[in-house]
């Protein structure tokens, strides 16, 4: 325990009072005025620590479809996407073209990805937005065997107007289904 002399202790005795009682006492105000800082700025840095991001409405449109087809539903699947909408399948692929509307995705794409890589599964890791294209950064999974992929959507009015899948095609045709 500090023992402090009093402010009207004379000097003779050895006791320098009022300068101990002055640390003191900015330490004291130091201590509170952190104190203080601390409090007024915990809600800035706590509030919203437990919400998600928010998420644009593109994002989410893009989202939802990923989503469906993730579940297997395609009638969700198809909802999401416009009834005219383009997805350009780029070389490489068996089932490489252009195809307008998603029930035309679902038969030439979808079935083809299915018999030719049963374990076939599409996991978004990030979604990036730019004007009215989503750009999603994925995992793959095909023939047991993991790779990355970025895909294009193209968004308007909640749903996908136009789609482009730039796979690993070396990658996916080395691990066809034997």
């Amino acid at each position: 325990m500090l023992l402090v002399g009093q402010p009207w202790q004379s000097k003779s005795s050895g006791v320098k009072p009022l300068l101990i009682n002055r640390r003191i006492e900015m330490k004291r105000i130091g201590i509170a005025i952190l104190a203080l800082i601390g409090l007024s700025l915990a809600p800035l840095t706590l509030a919203g620590h437990h919400e998600e991001p928010e998420v644009s409405a593109n994002i989410a449109a893009a989202k939802a479809g990923y989503d469906a087809f993730a579940s297997g539903d395609m009638e969700a699947w198809k909802a999401t996407h416009s009834s005219d909408a383009v997805w350009t399948v780029l070389e490489g692929l068996p089932y490489a073209g252009t195809y307008v509307g998603p029930e035309s995705v679902v038969e030439n794409v979808f079935a083809e990805i299915a018999r030719l890589w049963p374990d076939f599964k599409v996991e978004p890791m990030a979604f990036y937005e730019s004007g009215n294209k989503v750009f999603i950064h994925a995992r793959m999974t095909a023939g047991g065997r993991q790779t990355e992929t970025m895909h294009m959507a193209t968004i308007k009015d909640g749903k996908y107007v136009a789609f482009t899948p730039f796979d690993n095609s070396g990658f996916m045709m080395s691990q066809l289904a034997k």
